[in-house]
């Protein structure tokens, strides 16, 4: 089979570039050599030599990679906020690779998983100096709430949609440091959601319409907003002098690539420090092929990298049967061997990585084209044209149309698979690569007013989607969530298995309800994962003590605390 997928031509340029390319080892700063002085007649007296001080920071500068695309540099834009949740937009708290959660901007208790209040951390200021206060937390979700969200009153949509708030009441403490919010029904897992929630400065913004971009930019993190060059493609941060503990490196550079090509090529020859995406590792094509100079880490995942995501409300994949058919005709294997490293496996029915918060077993995936034939018969196809396309009795093919961003090389390798493996089905399927905009627009409810429009979609769910709201990448198949709800789904089993997770008050309640869920899953395939995979990280050699966040990766605010050079 011809293998046009967009990745294995990248990682094949890559591997030509790299062969004609010196792999030299990060360079060392030597010592400036002794500055000669003339000779004098009259011997100097003897001088006391003066112990140098050691640098106020060990590391001068941390260059991080990525191909994210950004234009602002300014709050409110995906990227940057991405990004900048490393170094200056601040999450309440952090969770690490083994899943605990830990305070960063704020401390947190509950005693029912129903109130959580959430203290400022001492010391805490933005930019300007101001102090962090629990009512810029409050100002935050105020300010989530007039944007469309539903965190303290309903939200009704034009289509008469309604999202139940999310908190019932909070309370402000007397020392403006601490807020306790009461969730409209308990929820163990709460903490997950604060891992992507960043602080607006409530001074800045209160009372305007817009903010400047140099407001837009005013953090509260140990690094602080230095400049932006589109041009250049880079982002500079510095070390932030009044927060309450001195980072390891004075200055985090970001250098934005048009390309993982020269990106990693870039790691391999020391020119950058580490590469970061969101919620992506390094693809196992680069990672076979960086040498000495790169150390790799691999961290289990929680995201899902390639999924194929149905609209179970309307169109060819309305009907369960055809979605289920597909999931028979796909070859998983295939889609491990392309774009997965050594560690992906094959997924289970159920959706969710083993990494999951209440992982239950469910049938393994797998091709069975008699099994896919079966269900494309109940579907009503039970015979093929002469170009090999199932048709049902009005003689329509079985045709749909798979959306994709086009800006992701992946997500076009994993389109370009799924048409081969089922034009070669049965089953036409058209591509359509669009720009982020259009894909938004047509594959979520934020960016489509509630009108999605694809029959199927590739995505990537990141690890902060994947346990927002009630966990398990429900705010994804939820067709009522504000933001998501891609696969339309309004079934009331979902609906139950959603209402449970979200009612459970101990941590053994959420259990049981998670394995409702992943049955749901297993037994209506309201959308499926093509791999499973570890995450891989990759930074420079003469780098250790690195840390890992399992929302962020590398671009974590702790990493910049233990990071040292060998």
């Amino acid at each position: 089979m011809k293998r046009t997928i967009a990745i294995l031509l990248a990682v094949t340029v890559f591997l030509a570039v790299m062969a004609g390319c010196a792999k030299t080892a990060p360079v060392k700063t030597e010592e400036p050599a002794a500055q000669e002085t003339a000779e004098t007649e009259q011997p100097k007296e003897e001088q006391t030599p003066v112990e140098e001080s050691a640098p106020a920071y060990p590391i001068e500068k941390i260059t991080i990679g990525t191909t994210g695309v950004i234009e602002t540099a300014a709050r409110g834009e995906y990227n940057y906020d991405m990004l900048a949740s490393g170094v200056s937009e601040l999450p309440l708290v952090w969770q690490d690779v083994n899943g605990s959660y830990h305070p960063l901007l704020a401390d947190f208790e509950t005693q029912d998983a129903v109130t959580w209040t959430f203290t400022v951390q001492p010391g805490m200021t933005w930019d300007d100096g101001e102090p962090v206060t629990a009512e810029d937390i409050l100002f935050t979700l105020q300010y989530e709430q007039e944007n469309g969200s539903a965190i303290f009153e309903p939200q009704t949509d034009s289509d008469g949609k309604t999202t139940d708030a999310k908190y019932a009441e909070f309370e402000l403490n007397e020392d403006n440091r601490s807020i306790s919010l009461t969730l409209a029904a308990p929820n163990v897992r709460e903490l997950g959601n604060m891992t992507s929630f960043r602080v607006m400065p409530k001074h800045i913004y209160e009372g305007k319409d817009a903010v400047s971009e140099e407001e837009a930019r005013i953090g509260c993190g140990p690094y602080k907003f230095e400049s932006f060059s589109k041009e250049a493609g880079t982002i500079s941060f510095v070390a932030n002098p009044v927060y309450p503990e001195q980072p390891n490196a004075e200055r985090i550079v970001y250098q934005i690539f048009g390309n993982e090509d020269t990106m990693y090529m870039a790691l391999q020859n020391g020119d950058i420090d580490m590469t970061w995406n969101y919620s992506a590792g390094v693809p196992s094509g680069y990672a076979e092929l960086l040498g000495e100079t790169v150390t790799l880490e691999n961290v289990p995942a929680v995201n899902v990298p390639a999924v194929l995501a149905f609209n179970n409300a309307n169109g060819f994949f309305a009907d369960e049967a055809l979605r289920t058919a597909v999931s028979y005709a796909l070859n998983y294997d295939q889609f491990k061997e392309y774009f997965g490293s050594e560690y992906s496996v094959t997924p289970n029915r159920g959706f969710v990585p083993s990494t999951t918060v209440g992982f239950a077993e469910t049938e393994q995936l797998c091709k069975d084209a008699e099994l896919a034939e079966h269900f494309m018969a109940e579907a009503g196809y039970t015979e093929k044209n002469a170009e090999g396309f199932f048709v049902n009795a009005e003689g329509k093919a079985a045709a749909f149309t798979l959306t994709y961003n086009a800006d992701k090389e992946a997500h076009a390798g994993y389109a370009e698979l799924i048409k081969t493996q089922l034009d070669a089905f049965g089953i036409q399927v058209e591509l359509d690569g669009v720009d982020k905009d259009s894909y938004n627009a047509k594959t979520s409810n934020k960016f489509s007013e509630n009108n999605i429009t694809m029959e199927a979609a590739i995505y990537g769910y990141t690890s902060a989607g994947m346990g927002m709201g009630n966990g398990l990448a429900s705010i994804y198949v939820d067709g009522s969530h504000a933001v998501q709800g891609g696969c339309r789904v309004y079934d009331e089993a979902f609906v139950a298995a959603r209402d449970a997770l979200a009612a459970a008050k101990t941590i053994e309640e959420y259990y049981a309800a998670a394995a409702v869920m992943q049955q749901f899953y297993a037994e209506h395939t309201p959308l499926i994962a093509l791999y499973w995979d570890n995450l891989t990280y990759a930074y420079n050699a003469a780098f250790e003590n690195v840390t890992i966040d399992c929302a962020f990766g590398l671009n974590n605010v702790n990493n910049w605390f233990s990071i040292e050079s060998k």
